[in-house]
């Protein structure tokens, strides 16, 4: 038997959330679903099945590990690497068949075309303002002329947002602007990459100038929103969430007035008080600091945690209507009540992609 705590993902709502996003699009433009980080806590696999019967027609993902687990379930799309693989995983890149890097120094150049065929398609990546990784405007013209030279083929070019889900920050503009100069420049050289994309989750949303000939949309396949500027127009769009983290009570007691709670006793009750240890913690992704100022779904209401989440278990204060075995939602709907990815993220000074992310490989995902 294993202890009652999962992750409920809803398949066919990351199916309606990829339609929707799809629907967004001009019919020249192709819909690349980011899938990086095991589909952001909800299973690679299974997202890039669904999302690829449903309007997406290219996968994005971090690291080449991540591309080679998606190759050994027989999913065959184009896959993009987001980042430039190292010279000794070249090889493997290849090996794969499909899976195209992205190239930034010269290095990558010369690792990937001395084990590739010639022609071989590469995506070059601009760094706009970001300034993780990318090649800086000034060299691209360079990079971009040696890639042909060292006989790949320059298919795609691309940059990323640095505050897209800040859209009201004047940076947006700029990285917009300078991204059209790049590729003016890069028309003007004589390279003309068939696939150019910008545009990530709240780009795809807020300027649809920056779609061209590719989207890549991470965050908003699975419902959750970028940031709170987003909250009504995932609404209006009916983009919902799709995954629901439960678990259930598992034992319960009356601590007195005064008495502390946990690790540190953090939180000592004012008064006689019913609480309810519930089997999940930290180890699982429920960050230590969850307790100040959240709260778990029990009989459709809102209880909050007391004491410092340890790492297998939490407490929440509750009342005499709850029992051993009562149901607990950490994310997602109860009766009429909701605890979104966004209010959690709000309560931990983070954002909804940690929240996602950081669910842990031991919590069960059920489809």
């Amino acid at each position: 038997m294993m202890r009652p705590t999962w992750a409920e993902i809803d398949l066919e709502i990351i199916s309606s959330n990829t339609s929707i996003f799809y629907e967004l699009l001009d019919d020249s433009v192709e819909l690349c679903a980011v899938v990086k980080a095991d589909g952001y806590g909800h299973g690679g696999v299974e997202v890039a099945r669904q999302v690829l019967a449903s309007g997406a027609t290219w996968l994005a993902v971090a690291f080449v590990e991540e591309a080679a687990a998606l190759r050994s379930e027989g999913i065959e799309a184009p896959i993009l690497l987001l980042s430039e693989p190292r010279p000794n995983e070249m090889r493997e890149v290849v090996e794969l068949g499909g899976v195209r890097p992205a190239i930034y120094t010269r290095a990558g150049v010369d690792a990937f075309s001395s084990v590739t065929h010639e022609g071989a398609p590469v995506h070059l990546k601009v760094d706009t303002g970001m300034h993780r990784v990318g090649a800086r405007p000034n060299e691209i013209i360079e990079l971009a002329s040696y890639i042909v030279e060292s006989g790949l083929q320059l298919e795609g070019v691309f940059t990323h947002f640095a505050l897209a889900s800040t859209p009201t920050d004047s940076f947006n503009r700029s990285q917009i602007e300078l991204f059209d100069r790049v590729l003016g420049d890069l028309a003007d050289a004589g390279h003309t990459p068939q696939i150019v994309h910008q545009a990530n989750t709240a780009a795809t949303l807020e300027w649809p100038e920056t779609h061209h000939s590719m989207v890549r949309v991470g965050i908003g396949l699975y419902g959750t929103e970028p940031s709170k500027f987003f909250s009504e127009r995932f609404k209006e769009l009916g983009l919902k969430p799709a995954v629901w983290l439960r678990s259930e009570v598992s034992y319960l007691q009356t601590v007195e007035s005064g008495e502390g709670v946990g690790y540190g006793h953090r939180w000592r009750a004012g008064k006689n008080t019913r609480i309810a240890t519930i089997p999940i913690g930290y180890a699982d992704g429920i960050f230590r600091g969850w307790w100040d100022g959240g709260e778990v779904l029990i009989g459709g209401a809102h209880w909050p945690i007391r004491g410092v989440v340890t790492m297998d278990s939490l407490i929440a204060e509750v009342d005499d209507s709850i029992e051993v075995g009562d149901e607990v939602v950490l994310l997602g709907a109860q009766e009429d009540s909701f605890l979104a990815v966004s209010d959690v993220a709000e309560v931990l000074g983070t954002i909804g992609y940690e929240i996602l992310t950081s669910l842990g490989a031991r919590i069960p995902r059920r489809y």
